[in-house]
């Protein structure tokens, strides 16, 4: 499927695109004070994220050890299981990377911390600072609450970024039943629990549990997972704000449990 992205005029707009992109960004990326960057292992969503940057904002960091195409840093990641850190797994990972002077001002609009996250480190509910960080020349800023400012307003393309960035997806198969979760820290999960409840359908979730790898996760109830799942990637195809191969495997799993 090939979709042309528009660009929006600034990254802190409040429009489903720039809501996708800071979903994606606070799910699975990082920020220091003059880049942003997002970690995806589907290529179709890494050059969607780029072009929701615009080509010349980007920027792909390689070394030696990576390949680029088309401006997009690609190398293989060897990742533990977010349930059983005794099991790895070998994909494809891609970094979009976006400079500028935006940071200070997503900081202040949506409530983000700098830095935040790193690449090189996994999740924790630890606060980082400036030494911890793998990025150099940071400022810390304080008390971060991602409350996502006006973005918000569009709650759907949102909630699909956090959920490519930091969800999995789980085909139960003795329960006939779709697992959906969300693993980061706790302020993170709550404020993701916050959003889930403003869709159009229920989505009770658990409490937040420890995470074997680190942070904390919950799950939505397995009864509403298949409505939260389809609702998150409704209308899609007309926008192209979504993984392929996240989609294709949520509705494959929703359409399995559905013809069983």
């Amino acid at each position: 499927m090939s979709l042309e992205i528009t660009a929006p005029a600034s990254l802190l707009d409040p429009s489903p695109e720039t809501a996708y992109f800071w979903g994606r960004v606070v799910g699975d990326g990082a920020i220091a004070d003059d880049r942003v960057r997002i970690r995806t292992s589907d290529e179709t969503a890494a050059h969607r994220l780029a072009a929701i940057a615009e080509a010349e904002q980007t920027r792909q960091v390689s070394d030696d050890t990576e390949q680029k195409q088309e401006g997009i840093t690609h190398n293989i990641r060897e990742r533990e299981y977010l349930h059983d850190t005794s099991i790895t797994r070998r994909e494809n990972e891609y970094m979009v990377t976006v400079t500028g002077n935006i940071t200070a001002e997503a900081a202040s609009r949506l409530g983000l911390p700098i830095p935040m996250g790193t690449f090189e480190q996994p999740v924790s509910d630890e606060s980082s600072d400036a030494q911890s960080n793998t990025e150099s020349n940071i400022t810390t800023t304080s008390h971060p609450h991602y409350d996502f400012g006006e973005l918000t307003e569009h709650t759907q393309p949102l909630l699909r970024g956090l959920f490519e960035g930091c969800g999995t997806i789980c085909y139960k198969q003795s329960a006939g039943a779709v697992g959906l979760s969300f693993v980061h820290t706790k302020q993170i999960l709550e404020r993701i629990d916050d959003l889930l409840k403003k869709l159009s359908v229920p989505a009770p979730t658990s409490d937040p549990a420890p995470a074997s790898s680190s942070g904390h996760w919950f799950s939505l109830d397995d009864d509403a997972a298949p409505a939260v799942g389809r609702e998150l990637y409704a209308d899609t195809d007309a926008t192209g704000l979504f993984a392929p191969s996240r989609r294709r495997k949520l509705l494959g799993c929703l359409d399995r449990i559905d013809n069983e």
